[in-house]
């Protein structure tokens, strides 16, 4: 045994363990951050957009219907990651984080490319929304096996007592990917007339996306494989097996609100301040921006409080604060606020989603041995991404329903309350080793 396991109970040290040096620990950071950041700007880019979207795919269907079918195929890509966890994270498991990391950008690129060039219903009518299904579904299989994959690709390659902060700075990836998106989105829909918008507009984030991925590429073909993985037998099962459905209940239950929660209060924001809340495109989606800004900036702080002062209380406490807050955050704004006050509900909002999320990543990656690190992390973010790519189709239906337009924040409240139970049976992670 290396003397790692001492050194991981000390979470301010540092040493050079045998295959990791400082410069390769940086490479390897550096490209499963960018190359996230920029799979999850070209998945998220679809859900900004989402109501131009239902006009140029679904304009038959009306306002409600159009936009019910474009969530619809907002979920779809989330129905293909659990496949995309199975395949590409067993993958992970047997050939290495690299390969699978590599090719997952690649998936990526192909679905945007192909929604920001196909024609619309109006020039090539069924087929239009058919291309975008199987667009979504690709970019659904991609993220499906990239995120287990990067987590377990980032946990390994931590520094003792620093996975936590690894970690973060993931979920930082994530939501800078969503944040550029979001940005782009604003910009363009400043820049450009609510008609050019509509007509043309809506392609430039989606082909922007897709130039910008030969620079993820570049970088995940020139980093190694982590330590840790380098040293575990090729295709490698624990001899436990049976304990893997119940860690991978668990894990889902805590991806719930890296999932449903964040998207509730991001992705599905703008379009949900739009139509209930009155408050202007533009507005909305730098509103948005900003809460995409604090994610980035507070995720890996969050992660390194976790680290220093362990993961479970603050994460326990988080869920308590999303269960309480969710449905009066979202019925004030269903009421009609000014601009400032919905901005100051969705920065709160984003606060406590943050202080839960940013030690999730390190908390999947820790409950799985390395074998089976990748297709666990892989899985239970895919099982609770059905849920969450499936938000703002519920949230549509529920309102529709229910006559509530606050009736969407029960989905944060469900997830914050299965976390809350997942974390109860946990044991804390943060200072020991990896298995």
């Amino acid at each position: 045994m290396t003397n790692e396991h001492s050194l991981a109970a000390q979470p301010g040290s540092f040493a050079q363990a045998p295959g990791r040096t400082a410069p390769e620990r940086r490479r390897a950071v550096a490209a499963g951050i960018i190359g996230n950041t920029l799979e999850w700007y070209d998945f998220g880019v679809y859900g900004f957009l989402a109501t131009l979207l239902a006009k140029q795919f679904f304009p038959a269907s009306g306002q409600y219907i159009g936009l019910l079918q474009t969530f619809g195929a907002f979920g779809a890509g989330f129905i293909a990651r659990p496949l995309g966890s199975i395949l590409l994270g067993r993958m992970g498991d047997i050939i290495g984080r690299k390969a699978v990391l590599t090719l997952t950008i690649l998936m990526m690129a192909v679905g945007t490319i192909a929604i920001g060039v196909v024609p619309t219903y109006a020039h090539i009518g069924i087929a239009a929304p058919l291309v975008l299904l199987v667009a979504r579904l690709l970019q659904g299989l991609a993220a499906g096996g990239e995120w287990g994959n990067a987590a377990a690709f980032l946990a390994e390659w931590a520094k003792p007592g620093r996975r936590g902060f690894y970690g973060g700075l993931l979920l930082a990836s994530v939501s800078g990917g969503l944040l550029l998106g979001s940005g782009v989105a604003a910009c363009v829909s400043t820049a450009l007339s609510p008609e050019q918008m509509t007509d043309w507009g809506w392609r430039i984030p989606f082909l922007l996306g897709a130039a910008l991925i030969p620079v993820g590429l570049y970088m995940r073909r020139n980093v190694e494989e982590p330590p840790k993985f380098r040293s575990q037998p090729t295709g490698d099962v624990p001899q436990n097996q049976t304990a893997f459905p119940a860690l991978l209940l668990r894990a889902a239950c805590i991806c719930l609100p890296l999932l449903m929660a964040s998207y509730m209060v991001t992705v599905y924001m703008p379009s949900y301040a739009q139509l209930y809340g009155a408050i202007p495109r533009s507005m909305a989606l730098w509103a948005n921006t900003c809460a995409l800004a604090l994610t980035v900036v507070g995720a890996p702080v969050v992660g390194l409080l976790s680290d220093l002062y362990g993961r479970r209380r603050q994460m326990l406490i988080c869920a308590v604060l999303l269960v309480v807050l969710a449905y009066p955050m979202y019925g004030l704004i269903a009421s009609g606020v000014s601009f400032p006050t919905f901005f100051a509900i969705q920065m709160l909002l984003t606060a406590v989603v943050v202080g839960f999320n940013g030690a999730v990543p390190a908390t999947v990656a820790e409950l799985f041995p390395t074998a089976t690190r990748a297709v666990g992390a892989a899985l239970a973010n895919a099982i609770a991404g059905v849920f969450g790519g499936f938000t703002p189709f519920i949230s549509t239906w529920l309102i529709k329903e229910s006559g509530s337009v606050a009736s969407p924040a029960w989905l944060v409240v469900f997830s914050g309350a299965a976390a809350l139970l997942a974390l109860i049976g946990i044991k804390e992670m943060a200072h020991r080793e990896l298995t």
